[in-house]
């Protein structure tokens, strides 16, 4: 298989170089960057560095995302790792499976520019914050669903930051947990899920994306077998394939506590842990908890009201209780109350407290943020469902106007209200 990194930042270098590690030379990877001058810049060898200790890894290739802008530098590295493989007619330009690492609000413009290499047999697997990047490549990309590419959501907890071009430390070992989206086929890539076990004891298997032999759509979703097979061979990534479900439980609550944490930390110029030092910081994270816990349940309301009138699941692209057991229907996730939401705020900044969030830091930096991935995908999720949201609003509102005034700017003292 050859799998393309697109995004050469924290994440993405980290993931590419757990992949490279783990898999067998034979299966390729690609990093792809914005342009041919970030090529150009592009180290031969990654290195992730964890408590002092750095590790290289060699063997990438590295592409600008027009075709004609390349650069290799591939060299064979990697421990074995047997991948199933078929042969294909497919033209070498063709993408397998495309890892996207970028900033959510550069995700779809990043994909849209490699859409002819892309086709029904690609994987993409979206590892960014935030939502709403597969409801806008749902809708304004890939329309045709017979022709989309499998799409894979995930929830990254690792901690990282990137030290130099292509070195990044490994701040906070978390995992990956990662849900494949239906496809127009309607397989049933969770067939093998016990639902009357716990959810910790329940397990899927590869075999139901696709078994291959006697599979006759084998090369239909082999790339999605491989893509999900490679990332949980990655021990150190701590990936697992999950029900799209738990998936989707895990990225609301995820979304919630970086609508928290990440808006405050930017706006008051401080680290993770000065939040719930203030009384102040408690109450705003409640209201913000309280808010998107009172949208995520009319979500679940009106959607499990269409599925008992209708057997299917509504909601739009991304619904909030697809594959619901009946009793599960019947009570709304205790994960997404308000106190659980603000109870996993707090652990999350117990365990990051000295951190300084990527929106801090794209602040400091001039750089765009992911608050519309954030409090805006809220704020939208609110305005389609009626719910009242003016903490998320008011936060998405300060963190634009907090972009757009530069932190150095010179103030008058001269003038005297």
């Amino acid at each position: 298989m050859h799998i393309h990194v697109l995004g050469f930042g924290a994440i993405g270098t980290l993931v590419a170089h757990h992949l490279r590690a783990a898999l067998d030379p034979k299966h390729l990877i690609t990093i792809v960057h914005r342009s041919a001058d970030h090529v150009r810049a592009a180290p031969p060898s990654v290195a992730v560095e964890r408590d002092g200790v750095v590790v290289r890894t060699e063997g990438f290739t590295h592409v600008a995302s027009e075709p004609e802008d390349t650069h290799d530098e591939r060299i064979p590295t990697g421990m074995h790792m047997n991948l199933l493989a078929v042969p294909s007619e497919a033209e070498p330009t063709t993408i397998d499976s495309l890892v996207v690492a970028t900033k959510a609000p550069y995700a779809m413009h990043s994909i849209k520019t490699l859409l002819p290499r892309l086709s029904a047999n690609s994987t993409i697997v979206l590892l960014h914050n935030g939502m709403g990047v597969y409801e806008d490549l749902v809708k304004h990309v890939f329309r045709n669903s017979d022709a989309r590419p499998h799409i894979v959501l995930s929830v990254n907890t690792h901690g990282a930051w990137r030290k130099g071009v292509g070195h990044v430390v490994h701040a906070g070992v978390g995992d990956i947990q990662l849900g494949i989206v239906p496809d127009s086929r309607n397989r049933d890539f969770e067939a093998s899920l016990d639902l009357s076990l716990p959810r910790g004891e329940r397990k899927l298997s590869l075999s139901d994306i696709t078994p291959v032999a006697g599979d006759p759509h084998a090369e239909r979703y082999l790339s999605l077998r491989n893509t999900i097979s490679a990332f949980c061979s990655a021990a150190p990534l701590n990936a697992a394939w999950r029900p799209l479900y738990d998936v989707q439980l895990a990225m609301r609550r995820k979304l919630v506590v970086n609508s928290v944490v990440n808006p405050l930390t930017a706006l008051l110029n401080c680290s993770n842990g000065e939040i719930f030092k203030h009384a102040a910081g408690t109450r705003i994270a409640e209201r913000l908890c309280a808010e998107a816990s009172s949208v995520f349940r009319t979500q679940w309301e009106q959607e499990v009201k269409a599925q008992a009138r209708t057997g299917t699941v509504a909601g739009g692209p991304d619904p909030l209780v697809p594959r619901v057991p009946a009793w599960q229907a019947e009570q709304f996730p205790r994960e997404l109350e308000a106190a659980a939401l603000l109870a996993e705020c707090k652990r999350i900044v117990r365990l990051t407290h000295e951190n300084a969030s990527s929106m801090l830091y794209d602040v400091r930096n001039g750089r765009g943020t992911e608050v519309r991935q954030l409090n805006g995908y809220l704020l939208r999720l609110a305005r389609r469902y009626g719910v009242r949201v003016p903490v998320t609003a008011t936060l998405l509102d300060m963190v634009v106007l907090r972009s757009a005034v530069p932190l150095d700017s010179a103030v008058s003292t001269k003038a005297v209200l």
